[in-house]
């Protein structure tokens, strides 16, 4: 008998998910959902200060590896986390 755990980014994000959030999704939907999820947790999120970055013209996969995607990613990153970590 095997017994199978779950994880949901979801599940009480409107009551847990209080700090600062910064959620960066590409302008392309991808083949699994992460654009809309992106919008979905921002928009669940209890936090007050929530951020939804959409790069043009950019995929999921371009925001792993691909050096102007990650480079424009990085712009809003880099600030985000010096004014709230």
């Amino acid at each position: 008998m095997s017994i199978g755990f779950g994880w949901d980014a979801f599940y009480l994000a409107e009551t847990l998910l209080t700090q600062p959030i910064l959620v960066i999704v590409g302008d392309k939907p991808g083949g699994f959902g992460a654009y809309r999820d992106g919008y979905e947790i921002v928009r669940r999120a209890a936090s007050v200060k929530k951020e939804l970055v959409v790069l043009k013209n950019t995929s999921h996969y371009e925001l792993y590896d691909q050096p102007k995607p990650v480079g424009l990613a990085l712009e809003k990153v880099i600030p985000f986390f010096k004014e709230n970590l």
